[in-house]
């Protein structure tokens, strides 16, 4: 159960990196651009040009690499699990010695499957380098700007952003749980680690009710804290820095938006 710590998806290291000081709109509309050109691409070559974007920046975040990297190694089944369904799934000309009985990989199904693993494996590193440079606080502020339009709509905007930052920031706050959890129910005899798949399966049920338990409790005490501080629904609000794009932002889109237009074209 260690990879439950090694989840970066959703938390935030703070820094003053380039990274850091770009306003949150800017870095969701590069994500959002970056997320459709990562799953429209269709060759290496292009997967590649991309992913030298995504570590440039990283080294404009100055995050360690390691920890960025170590954060995705949870999802490694989601990988794998998208990489075997093109693989076997996928008709065309077969691997050498296939088909083997009903089992058949193919020159497809296997080009196919490595990309969309790495596909899945990069779109998860650019969300999760986003939140690691964004406090919960800059990206509901963030996504309340973008949305505004939408109150003409009556689209209740600011309690969207507000769901959408709780969602984020408790990520790493249900993580922390469960793993506490996990150390408690083992030091009880529990053992999550041997036996088959459904042996493991069935020893997490005592970690499922104490988890719902402390998920609700937690929902409460926020409930009762908006409350006491006036929260009101619906209620526009003040905020103590007001976010204003500068120059760097809009350079930052204006290179993203032709990297993406020469990729997709």
């Amino acid at each position: 159960m260690k990879f439950l710590q090694d989840i970066t998806l959703g938390q935030y290291m703070p820094g003053d990196s380039f990274l850091h000081r770009l306003d949150p709109r800017t870095k969701f509309i590069s994500l959002l651009l970056l997320m459709i050109t990562t799953f429209l691409i269709k060759t290496f070559l292009a997967l590649a040009l991309l992913s030298a974007i995504f570590f440039l920046a990283l080294i404009l975040s100055r995050l360690s690499w390691s920890y960025v990297f170590r954060g995705v190694r949870a999802f490694l089944w989601l990988f794998l699990f998208s990489a075997a369904v093109h693989l076997f799934f996928t008709p065309g000309p077969s691997l050498p010695f296939f088909p083997i009985g009903f089992i058949d990989i193919t020159w497809t199904g296997a080009q196919k499957g490595i990309l969309v693993a790495n596909q899945l494996f990069l779109a998860i590193l650019l969300s999760s380098l986003m939140t690691l440079t964004t406090s919960p606080l800059q990206l509901s502020h963030g996504l309340e700007k973008l949305i505004y339009p939408l109150k003409r709509l009556h689209v209740p905007v600011e309690d969207f952003s507000m769901m959408t930052m709780l969602a984020i920031r408790f990520i790493p706050i249900l993580l922390g749980e469960a793993n506490r959890i996990i150390k408690a129910q083992s030091a009880r005899g529990v053992d999550f680690e041997s036996g088959n798949f459904f042996r493991r399966a069935k020893n997490m049920v005592p970690i499922l009710t104490p988890l719902f338990h402390s998920v609700f409790k937690r929902a409460d005490d926020l409930a009762i804290a908006l409350l006491a501080r006036g929260y009101v629904s619906g209620l526009k609000r003040t905020h103590l820095h007001e976010l204003k794009m500068k120059g760097k932002d809009y350079w930052v889109l204006i290179g993203i938006l032709g990297f993406v237009i020469l990729m997709v074209s």
